[in-house]
C-alpha cells in the first residue's frame, strides 16, 4: 500500500514520473529484478532499432539470447548497428534490415523477407518513428507523421500477424506526449494548412495507444498486446526535434537503458499475466487520459480500426 501510495504521487507529478527519478524511484518501491529470461532460439523484429532507445532494446534482447532484426531506413544504418551489437552481445544474433514504416511498398517488402527467412517471430516491437515540424506525405500521400507511426506499423502487425508464434507478442513503443491528445479519427491526419508537428506526433502516438487497447484484447489470447512509453529520454532526436525542452529538461532525462527497460522487460514475458491492451510506464499499467477531453469510447476505436483497414483495402 505504501509503494502504490508513493508511486501514484510520483506520477501525478509528470516531471518525477516521466524522467530518470521515475525508475530510480520505482525500482526501489518494486524491487526490480534485472531481465535474466533465456530468449535463445526466439526471433524479434525491433523498427528503429539502429539508434537510442530502439538499439538499447535490441542490444539487451541479443544479450538475453534472442536472434533480432533490427530495422533502419538505411541498411547500411542497420547494418552497422548489428554489427556493433554482435561484437559485444554474443549470445544471440542482430540482423540488419531496411523499412521505412511510412512506404507501405517497403512495409510489404520486410514482411515478405521476415516470412521466407524466418519460421516465426515471437516478438514484434514497434519502435520506429521520429517529430517531424515540416510537414510532409508518405508515397501513398499519406501525412508522414501518421503513415510512419500508425498505418505502416498496423499494416505490418497485419502481415506478420499470422507468422506469429502462438501467444506472440506485438508491443508499441508510444509517448506520454499521447496525453495531450484525444482521438477523434475525423481529425486524426492533419492537412498542410493546420500542420503542427508536436500535435501530429501525438495524436498518432494516441491513436497506437488506443488501437491496442482494442485489438489487444480483440485478438488475446493468440496474441499478447501491449503499449508502453519510456519516459523522457536523452536522445539526438529529442534535442533535434525539442531543443529548448531539452535544454530545460535534460539532466533530468532518462538515458537510453532506462528508457528500454520496460519493453525489454515487456518482451520478455514480464506481462503476460497481465490484462491485454494495456499501456505501461516503469513495469506498472497506467491510466490512458488525464486530461479533459481526452477520453476514448470503444466506438472511436472501433472506427479507428475501420479507418485503418480502408487504408490497407484501398493500397491493394
Amino acid at each position: 500500500m505504501c509503494a502504490q501510495i508513493v508511486d501514484t504521487v510520483l506520477e501525478a507529478t509528470i516531471v518525477g514520473s516521466f524522467t530518470k527519478i521515475g525508475p530510480a524511484v520505482r525500482s526501489r518501491l518494486d524491487d526490480w529484478e534485472p531481465v535474466t529470461t533465456d530468449l535463445s532460439g526466439s526471433v524479434i523484429v525491433v523498427t528503429g532499432g539502429s539508434a537510442g532507445i530502439g538499439r538499447e532494446t535490441a542490444a539487451q534482447l541479443v544479450g538475453l539470447g534472442a536472434d533480432v532484426w533490427i530495422t533502419s531506413r538505411a541498411l547500411d544504418r542497420a547494418e552497422e548497428a548489428a554489427n556493433e551489437i554482435n561484437r559485444s552481445n554474443p549470445q544471440g544474433e542482430a540482423i540488419g534490415a531496411e523499412v521505412d514504416t511510412g512506404d507501405f511498398d517497403s512495409v510489404n517488402q520486410l514482411a515478405d523477407r521476415i516470412i521466407a527467412e524466418t519460421p516465426a517471430v515471437d516478438v514484434l516491437i514497434h519502435n520506429a518513428g521520429a517529430l517531424s515540424d515540416t510537414y510532409e506525405t508518405s508515397p501513398s500521400g499519406i501525412e508522414a507523421t501518421l503513415a510512419s507511426h500508425l498505418v505502416g506499423p498496423y499494416l505490418l502487425t497485419k502481415r506478420l500477424k499470422p507468422h506469429l508464434s502462438s501467444g506472440g507478442r506485438v508491443l508499441w513503443m508510444s509517448s506520454g506526449g499521447m496525453y495531450t491528445q484525444g482521438l477523434d479519427v475525423d481529425e486524426l491526419e492533419m492537412s498542410e494548412s493546420n500542420y503542427k508537428g508536436t500535435t501530429a506526433y501525438a495524436r498518432a502516438k494516441r491513436a497506437q495507444v488506443e488501437l491496442v487497447s482494442h485489438l489487444g484484447r480483440a485478438w488475446a489470447p493468440d496474441v499478447r498486446m501491449q503499449a508502453m512509453h519510456p519516459g523522457w529520454v536523452a536522445t539526438s532526436g529529442v534535442s533535434d526535434a525539442l531543443p529548448g525542452f531539452n535544454k530545460v529538461v535534460g539532466p533530468l532525462l532518462r538515458d537510453a537503458s532506462q528508457g528500454a527497460d520496460t519493453m525489454v522487460w515487456l518482451a520478455a514475458g514480464g506481462a503476460d499475466d497481465a490484462a491485454p491492451g494495456q499501456f505501461w510506464l516503469d513495469r506498472r499499467p497506467r491510466a490512458t487520459s488525464y486530461l479533459p477531453g481526452t477520453n476514448t469510447t470503444e466506438a472511436e476505436r472501433q472506427r479507428l480500426v475501420d479507418w485503418l483497414d480502408g487504408v490497407l483495402i484501398s493500397l491493394d
